[in-house]
């Protein structure tokens, strides 16, 4: 009986070099046993300094008992740093959880537009800047007396409503950031459908649910595994969730329990927002 060939992977950058705000290509590509699900991640979590435009996915190529998956992901650094190191997983599906698998990271260099930046006289280029005329100075008593007025104050105010209102801004910002969430999971939501572009939707809308997710628990959602999501929402019902929201992403098995899917994360998002707005305003009243 012959085995299975592990899982090879290849990811690197297609540039040698790139200017700041160039566009920078990496090449991800994947060999593995033929009906093995492959997940390229996708371009709405977090690549270090580099910025996510676009990915380009390649159909799936079968030769004998191997597959090739790959595609290529487009980004653009406003950083400064002589080079970025990328490392792009991929995930392997089981009936129980997903296995992460990486190749080695890749660097991407800057290219400068000032090689010798070094060299520049920086003297005769202070030399070259025009110098504005002195305005007339403030009267220093007066400015002195209306600051020290101005720090009493708010100090006074802070001391007896600070914490109300600290409390009271902590509650708006959860607020609105609820609100921006169910807008932007809401038009997601509507356009799912059982074709390429409702698909990248769903995608999108499940990046969108994990990313509130980590900003409201302060618990990194968007690299949590299947069961570590079940184990810190305590909410048994994720397994088949998770389950159904992945099939239909990377497997194309839509149907209507993935709208239903859909909904519960939903609720699962609104059930948390409430829990923690609860623990602010307990906050209040022991206060």
């Amino acid at each position: 009986m012959m085995q299975n060939k592990p899982v090879q992977i290849k990811g690197q950058f297609i540039e040698d070099s790139a200017k700041i705000g160039q566009d920078i290509h990496y090449s991800l590509r994947v060999i593995h046993p033929k009906g093995q699900e492959i997940f390229f991640p996708s371009i709405n979590q977090r690549f270090g300094q580099l910025q996510p435009v676009k990915k380009d996915y390649f159909t799936t190529k079968t030769q004998g008992n191997l597959s090739v998956d790959s595609a290529v992901y487009t980004f653009k650094s406003f950083s400064i740093e002589d080079y970025q190191l990328l490392q792009i997983p991929v995930y392997t599906w089981a009936d129980a959880d997903c296995t992460l698998l990486a190749d080695k990271p890749d660097t991407i260099f800057l290219k400068r537009l000032v090689p010798n930046a070094k060299s520049i006289d920086l003297d005769s280029l202070y030399q070259t800047i025009p110098i504005p005329p002195l305005q007339p100075k403030a009267d220093v008593k007066n400015v002195l007396w209306g600051g020290a007025s101005l720090i009493i104050l708010i100090g006074l105010v802070y001391w007896l409503f600070g914490n109300r209102i600290e409390r009271g801004l902590r509650i708006y910002l959860l607020w609105r950031k609820n609100i921006e969430f169910k807008r932007s999971f809401q038009r997601l939501q509507r356009n799912i459908s059982n074709t390429n572009k409702g698909l990248q939707n769903l995608e999108n809308a499940f990046s969108l649910w994990k990313n509130y997710l980590e900003n409201l628990t302060k618990l990194p959602f968007s690299t949590f595994t299947t069961t570590e999501m079940v184990d810190n929402l305590k909410d048994k019902r994720l397994v088949k969730v998770l389950k159904e929201v992945d099939s239909a992403i990377y497997g194309g098995n839509f149907s209507e329990k993935t709208v239903d899917a859909v909904k519960l994360l939903t609720e699962i998002a609104q059930s948390l927002y409430l829990t923690e707005r609860e623990k602010i305003s307990l906050e209040k009243k022991n206060g």
